[in-house]
């Protein structure tokens, strides 16, 4: 099946959330975020943080050998640093968005999407990216992820 993805502009507002932040080999996010993402759910049942479910991987930098990964879940109340769990916040500004329906193995191409757009309209990505994963649901062609791109300032020329 042919996935198209629309990306559009938006004002991306920071949202808080809880996370720890990790440096994984390229390629190696699918089999390293549970470990991290267990570890700020551990907080949430130690009363250290007030999480409201929601998953976001913040991409902060990347080399051809690895990639910082921020491993977060959204929180419902400001809270205090607990071990590996920091208070963190996702971008905010300009961002390149899409949303991508389906399996996450799909999700190389909203990112391709993206790509291709920011080439398309003369924008280049400042930094950051990140997804914002809906709630888990056994049928994969319910899974819902938001994938932002920081976006560098545009051109007035």
């Amino acid at each position: 099946m042919s996935v198209t993805h629309e990306v559009r502009a938006v004002m991306a507002t920071p949202r808080a959330v809880a996370g720890v932040r990790a440096v994984v080999p390229r390629g190696r996010v699918a089999q390293e975020f549970g470990r991290h993402l267990d570890q700020v759910y551990a907080a949430a049942r130690a009363g250290a943080v007030q999480l409201d479910g929601q998953n976001i991987f913040i991409y902060r930098r990347a080399t051809a050998e690895e990639i910082e990964v921020d491993f977060c879940v959204g929180v419902s109340a400001p809270f205090e640093a607990a071990g590996a769990v920091l208070p963190l916040e996702t971008p905010s500004g300009a961002a390149a968005m899409t949303t991508h329906h389906g399996e996450y193995g799909g999700l190389s191409r909203a990112n391709a999407a993206i790509h291709e757009w920011c080439k398309a309209h003369g924008r280049e990505i400042a930094g950051p990216s990140w997804e914002v994963y809906g709630h888990w649901n056994d049928d994969p062609s319910l899974l819902r992820t938001d994938v932002y791109y920081l976006l560098k300032p545009a051109s007035t020329a």
